[in-house]
């Protein structure tokens, strides 16, 4: 039978302080109160010469993109954007109040942890939109308040969801002691090769994807401008849109750079197994809020919806953004295969 069977179950709720305890459910109710709203109030309004204007909110898009024949696109935003945000909720308040074992309940709002970030879809969606109808006289962008509602109830419900994984991690037991040999020298010879390659590989195509123009605009009567993630920023800073602007900048450059260069120190830095596994796993927590992959899904998106939205073509720098996606998802699961082998004392991979 499963060891896990037989752990005691126990409630969050009950281990916490009363300061804590309030503190997690009043968040999580201001979370679904703002979620709510969110998708009562549009996200935004684009006016198009010749054309009627266009609300976007999010029940409205899953409807129009399925009537538009592009049921793969609403069931995207459906998911995402509507249906994961609200469960996710129910599953922090579950993790709070309800008894489970702690491994369960550790997997619970770990998996919560990893996944929040992909609730910033039309988000993203929404920035790009902006900063295509940058600049265009015959199109022209207004930001609704259902977007910043949204915003806050993504960022109180990832914050909740850390919290709860820094709790349960404290019960977790911590690897063996080393020497100061870096993690990579521990390592096999495959990892010693691999790992830096694969480090070196995203960081330079991180940088590329920065840089190199990501999307084209192709309509009639638009100007076909380009845009890099470093000039979309540059364009939502110039057009007073400062919060969305360092969003951008921080969710997609920043934190994937920071992450990088910690996880490069925990594998190439003498600091001791244990140091090494603290400084990954604080790139771990930067890594959940790092959200290139989302970005690429809403250039995705932005592709598609384009017959009823601003039309536009792919460029070098998505195909960038694919290999940083990629190579930082495969140095993720050699490093975790190597570590596991590396911090169990028999040399046997931990099961």
């Amino acid at each position: 039978m499963n060891e896990s069977n037989f752990e005691p179950r126990d409630r969050l709720w009950s281990r916490l302080s009363p300061a804590w305890r309030w503190s997690l459910l009043s968040m999580i109710v201001v979370a679904l109160s703002t979620n709510v709203a969110a998708l009562l109030v549009p996200f935004l309004e684009m006016k198009e010469a010749f054309h009627a204007s266009l609300t976007y909110e999010l029940p409205a898009a899953v409807r129009l993109m399925w009537r538009e024949g592009l049921p793969v696109v609403a069931v995207l935003i459906l998911v995402f954007s509507i249906i994961f945000p609200l469960t996710k909720l129910v599953g922090l308040t579950a993790a709070l109040l309800l008894p489970f074992t702690p491994r369960r309940r550790a997997t619970l709002v770990r998996w919560l942890a990893i996944l929040g970030r992909w609730s910033l879809l039309d988000v993203f969606v929404v920035m790009l939109l902006m900063v295509l109808a940058s600049g265009q006289w015959a199109i022209s962008t207004e930001v609704r308040p259902g977007v910043q509602l949204f915003m806050i109830a993504i960022g109180i419900a990832m914050t909740v969801a850390e919290l709860m994984c820094s709790f349960e991690s404290r019960h977790e037991p911590s690897p063996a002691s080393a020497g100061p040999a870096t993690m990579l020298a521990r390592s096999a010879w495959w990892a010693r090769i691999s790992i830096p390659i694969l480090l070196l590989g995203a960081a330079s195509a991180l940088t590329l994807a920065l840089v190199a123009p990501v999307l084209r605009i192709h309509q009639f009567l638009l100007s076909s401008n380009s845009y890099s993630i470093g000039t979309a920023v540059e364009t939502l800073w110039r057009e007073q849109q400062i919060l969305f602007a360092l969003l951008m900048a921080v969710l997609l450059g920043g934190l994937p750079a920071a992450r990088l260069l910690m996880l490069a120190g925990a594998w190439l830095l003498p600091i001791g197994l244990r140091a090494s596994r603290r400084l990954a796993a604080v790139g771990g927590l930067v890594g959940r809020f790092a959200a290139l992959e989302v970005f690429g899904l809403a250039l995705f998106l932005v592709l598609l919806e384009g017959r009823d939205l601003i039309r536009t073509e792919i460029e070098a720098g998505a195909w960038f953004l694919l290999a940083a996606i990629a190579l930082d998802a495969a140095f993720v699961f050699v490093a975790r295969r190597v570590f596991r082998v590396i911090s169990t004392p028999s040399g046997e991979p931990a099961s």
